[in-house]
Parts: structure tokens; sequence; C-alpha cells
């Protein structure tokens, strides 16, 4: 696919964050926030991406460039190769369930007045999981380049996770969970998803029984840094926790690095030598690193996956 100009869109259900990706580099005059309107029609919610689409390109302001494709990072569960959303019960998308979200939005752009002119001959639409685009772009251009296995970690309202090796996914092999989703990895009768998340630090909270209750983890990573032992201890737990749930898929896959992104990596500093720790116990001798950028290196990430199309 031509290398010229991808369009990178990451999906929440309340947000849609898009950049212009030039040769490899985000357009930072085209970083954007956008309302997802997730909660509207598949024609509405079409509509809306594509509106995104028209706008991107004019942000971009260069019109020698032609569109080589878009790529987006959207939540599951979704069919990546079809292009079809089978969302259902989380109040967003719940229109786009079981349709050919991506052949319907290709068709809208195709015929839109200002960009039918300006997409390449290989102009396509490619989805693919947001924790797996990141890692993409973490071993292209971030804290996972130059390593050969790599296990890649998004941690915030939930947690993705992604396996590379020489730079590549590997989402079906046997030292690897199937699509390399740890999200469901079973633990104390839940899922690793309930416990390495926002919820799962707020619910520790509660279980450590820390005071003055506080509304969020951005709130307990202050008081942290700022010496609350209670707050410490939470952040430590957490990173014990951490190890102990995923430490057997670790051990299967022999990882030279692990990379941590997502919002909660911004506490990075307050569990990642507790999750070192419990690496260590384990015998498992790997380097980890903080990712310096998780959005940016998603926009990188959803740029190389496009172009090898």
């Amino acid at each position: 696919m031509e290398r010229n100009l991808i369009l990178a869109f990451d999906v929440g259900g309340t947000q849609i964050k898009a950049a212009a990706v030039v040769n490899g580099e985000i357009a930072e005059e085209t970083i954007t926030h956008y309302d997802s309107h997730a909660d509207r029609s598949a024609e509405e919610i079409v509509a809306h991406f594509v509106d995104i689409t028209a706008d991107l390109y004019a942000k971009a302001r260069n019109e020698s460039l032609f569109i080589g494709g878009i790529g987006m990072a959207f939540p599951g569960p979704f069919d990546y190769a079809q292009g079809v959303s089978y969302i259902r019960g989380l109040s967003k998308f719940e229109a786009l369930y079981g349709l050919p979200f991506g052949q319907r939005m290709e068709d809208a752009v195709r015929d839109h007045e200002k960009l039918a002119t300006r997409l390449a001959p290989s102009f396509g639409i490619r989805f693919e999981n947001d924790a797996a685009l990141f890692g993409l772009g973490e071993a292209g251009y971030g804290e996972a380049r130059g390593a050969k296995r790599v296990v890649c970690l998004t941690i915030g309202t939930g947690l993705g996770s992604c396996f590379l090796e020489n730079s590549r996914l590997i989402q079906h092999r046997s030292d690897v969970p199937e699509n390399g989703w740890l999200y469901n990895v079973p633990y104390q009768g839940k899922i690793a998803d309930d416990w390495l998340s926002r919820r799962g630090i707020l619910q520790l909270a509660m279980d450590l029984n820390l005071e003055p209750k506080r509304p969020d983890v951005r709130d307990y990573a202050m008081a942290a840094l700022s010496g609350d032992r209670s707050a410490l201890e939470l952040f430590g737990k957490f990173g014990s926790r951490m190890a102990a749930i995923l430490v057997p898929s670790i051990m299967e896959f022999a990882p030279d690095r692990i990379v941590i992104g997502g919002q909660i990596s911004k506490s990075g500093s307050l569990f990642v030598p507790a999750f070192k720790e419990g690496l260590a116990i384990a015998d498992i001798a790997v380097d980890v690193r903080v990712s310096k950028d998780t959005l940016g290196s998603t926009f990188k990430g959803i740029y190389d996956y496009v172009v090898r199309q």
C-alpha cells in the first residue's frame, strides 16, 4: 500500500483519537480528539467516521498526498479481518452489530465528493486490536525496538496485550495465548481484566481499606508520589498481583522485553518495581520498560500495519 499518507484512528467508546501519519511521522497538527457518537444509528456512525476522515485530510494541508489507507484500532469483540463489529451489551457501537462496517465506510469514503479523487489506487480500510497496534508501534519506533521477543501490555479501563517476535505479531502459536490476549487469563475466580485495570486498582484500594477514599487512580498516584504509605502499598500490591497473574504466560513465551503502556502506565514508577520483583522470584530475567507515548506508538503501529497490507 502507498506510504504517502495514512489516517490513523484509535477508537474508544467515548472518544476517537485520530491523526494523519506521513511516511511514518505523525503530522502533529492533525492530532484531534472527536466524540465517538457510539450511541447513534449505524448510518450516523458511518457518516461520522467519514466526516473525521475528511477533517483529518484537510488538516494535513498537503493536497499533493493521496490517502493510502485508513487504519483503525477498534474495541472488541470485532472480526478484524472482515471489518465486522460484534460489540453488544456495552452501550457503545451497538448499532454496528453484525454489519460489514468496514465495507460500508469504505463505500462512503469512495462516494464522498471531496475524498473520492484523493484516494490512492490501493486505498483500503484495515482494523486491528488496539494493544496489537500499540505493540507494532513500540517495536518499530519505541521501547520494544531492537528486542527479538516482546510482550506489550496496555493497562487502562482494561488489560490489552500482544506478543511480538522480530517485530511481527504472534497470535496463533502454542507458546502464546489465542490472539495474544491475556485479558481473560483466570485468577482467583475472576479474569485478568478484572484485576489489572483501573477498576482493579480501585477495588484493591477498597480491599485495603485505604483512607481517605479517593475517586480515581490518579488521586492515589499523586498521594503515593507525595509519600503516602498506604497509597504506596496499594501500587506495590498491584505490581505483585500483576506478576502473579502474568508469570505463567510470560514464562511460556520467554520474552527479552516487556513494554507497558496505557493510562495506568503513567504511574509505572509506583508498580513496576514490584512487578519486576515478582518476575525475578519466578526466575524470569526480562527487561521491563514503560512506553514514553502510548497514543503516538498506536498511531505509528497503525501506519506500519496498513502499509504492510
